[in-house]
């Protein structure tokens, strides 16, 4: 493990152990990212949580643990997904374990998830994992085990969202999650927390990175309070946060 990523791991208020970390880092024009990659094989692992039994948010990571253990399982991986509104409530469609808990957003409003155009990834236990924009979504003849709704849609079709600027001066901790095209891998991408030069990054910069690992469509998750953790120790605990829903990995 490097040091900048002990430094990393640190700044989030957490332990991993070396030997469990999953995640790599990439540098590439002239900004620092986190991936964490899902091959086809282990689509099934990958789980969507926001509420626990009661039906109330579970927030962050600690809430999230605690649901888990009382379940008998441990966190490999776990980010946040899309953007929230008050409640903690996510702003768009939420389905998590082929349940609708959220439906489909397509009004207008102000800030980055309603940059039209958004979108929706979702993952079909049959057809598999896809990114589309939100107006495509509702003609799919799919039926997601777990789906969130974003904004802004990053890629669609390997064409960069076209209110991006190469130019842009508007740079962000940002996260993203994509498909590349020729294995249909789901990574999930973050840009550096740590590092305030390399781990800010406008939209466009983060679409030619994921145009660069080989995806044709990908989707803005959320900004500065990203956060993505790998293997946390039993008992670890973690800075209260606020996210909409969280995609996790257990054992």
């Amino acid at each position: 493990m490097t040091p900048r990523l002990y430094r990393f791991l640190g700044s989030l208020g957490f332990l991993i152990a070396p030997a469990l970390l999953a995640t790599d880092i990439q540098e590439y024009d002239g900004a620092l990212y986190h991936l964490y990659r899902v091959p086809v094989a282990e689509h099934t692992k990958l789980d969507l949580r926001w509420t626990d039994p009661t039906g109330q948010p579970l927030s962050d990571f600690g809430g999230l643990q605690q649901q888990l253990a009382s379940e008998g399982k441990k966190i490999l991986f776990a980010t946040n997904a899309g953007i929230y509104e008050r409640g903690p409530r996510p702003c768009g469609l939420t389905i998590s374990a082929s349940k609708e808990q959220v439906s489909l957003n397509l009004a207008d409003g102000a800030g980055n998830f309603y940059l039209k155009p958004n979108g929706v990834f979702y993952l079909d236990d049959v057809a598999g994992p896809g990114i589309v924009t939100s107006p495509e979504y509702p003609a799919l003849n799919v039926r997601p085990r777990i789906a969130t709704q974003s904004g802004p849609i990053l890629l669609r079709k390997g064409v960069i969202h076209p209110a991006f600027q190469p130019d842009s001066v508007n740079k962000r901790q940002r996260s993203a999650v994509g498909i590349v095209a020729a294995t249909k891998e789901i990574v999930f991408v973050m840009s550096d927390r740590e590092d305030r030069a390399k781990g800010r990054v406008t939209f466009h910069q983060l679409s030619r990175f994921l145009l660069h690992l080989g995806c044709q469509d990908a989707l803005y998750l959320d900004g500065e309070i990203s956060q993505m953790i790998t293997a946390p120790a039993p008992g670890t605990k973690f800075s209260p946060n606020t996210f909409a829903a969280m995609f996790v990995i257990t054992d």
